[in-house]
């Protein structure tokens, strides 16, 4: 069965030797305005159904529901607040970190992988029917980890990948762990391995270290002309002079004028509490501890420098 017309959304996701299972609601592509998907589907009451896609059906002819973009990034380093400009831009849908593709996503790998990148590009054709106009994925940061099974799904569609200081990010990270890299279930723990194969960390500074120079790592085997990197410090305005023209999105004055002023909005705050930006670049970088600014010397910096070598920056 194919996924239906109008407003169903993809919000689940699984993956069984007979097909892929979505669960769909009936939520407008109008209402995709908080700044995660899953707020949206918490915040809109809908009725829901449940469709099987076969195997064999898992391969849409083309590269009809692919988005106009994608964007990665290494947490905590502005892809919310770039997710969010595109949706003040308008003309498209942006999902922020969408739970099906977490679930095609998550280790271990239930299919083959000629087939996983079928089922992908099977969810990119049911986000395609639900925005039906230009769409773009802003995926969870771990999601990076599997950024060639993403390009290999959709080869054609851009990326982006948001960077920021690892120290800041450390910070961020070692006071608020991600749920992902705390090792509570398999899935996480298979995580983990991917950033610390040899599970020699030794502290939680370490892991976070070791985790944003794996996301480096494996951007760094992207090929660098489909994508662009997005320095944190060049925010807001890289939005609307960087990313938008790169996913082929057209900006006017009058957008970018809406866009300059909702950037003055803190872009993680929900749409009933609205809040103003506060930046915290200086505070993060001063609090970061000794042995933090080792771990980010020793496990991330490298790759870092190395990716900013393969796009000549």
């Amino acid at each position: 069965m194919l996924p239906p017309q109008g407003d169903w959304l993809p919000v689940r996701a699984a993956l069984h030797p007979t097909g892929l299972f979505l669960a769909m609601r009936a939520i407008p592509p109008g209402e995709m305005r908080d700044p995660f998907m899953q707020e949206t589907v918490a915040r809109v009451a809908a009725s829901e159904r449940v469709i099987q896609i076969e195997r064999a059906d898992c391969a849409p002819a083309g590269e009809r529901g692919a988005p106009a973009g994608i964007i990665f990034h290494v947490a905590r380093a502005g892809s919310t607040l770039v997710s969010q400009l595109l949706k003040v831009r308008g003309g498209m849908v942006a999902y922020s970190e969408p739970l099906p593709f977490n679930e095609l996503l998550l280790p271990p790998p239930r299919w083959p992988r000629a087939e996983l990148v079928s089922a992908l590009r099977a969810l990119g054709a049911s986000f395609a029917r639900h925005a039906q106009r230009p769409y773009v994925l802003k995926l969870s940061s771990w999601n990076t980890y599997f950024c060639e099974l993403m390009v290999e799904a959709f080869p054609r569609a851009p990326w982006v990948l948001c960077v920021r200081d690892p120290l800041e990010v450390g910070v961020s990270l070692v006071g608020q762990l991600s749920g992902w890299l705390r090792g509570e279930d398999e899935a996480s723990r298979q995580l983990l391995a991917i950033v610390d194969p040899e599970s020699k960390s030794a502290s939680r500074e370490e892991t976070v270290a070791r985790a944003y120079g794996a996301v480096c790592d494996a951007a760094c085997r992207l090929d660098p002309a489909r994508g662009r990197l997005v320095p944190y410090e060049s925010l807001p305005a890289a939005a609307w002079e960087v990313v938008a023209p790169h996913f082929g999105f057209r900006i006017d004055d009058a957008a970018r004028r809406r866009m300059s002023e909702a950037a003055g909005r803190n872009a993680k705050s929900p749409l009933s509490k609205p809040a103003a930006f506060v930046g915290d670049s200086t505070a993060k970088r001063a609090a970061a501890s000794p042995a933090l600014r080792q771990a980010i010397a020793t496990f991330a910096q490298p790759n870092l420098q190395r990716l900013y070598r393969i796009h000549g920056s």
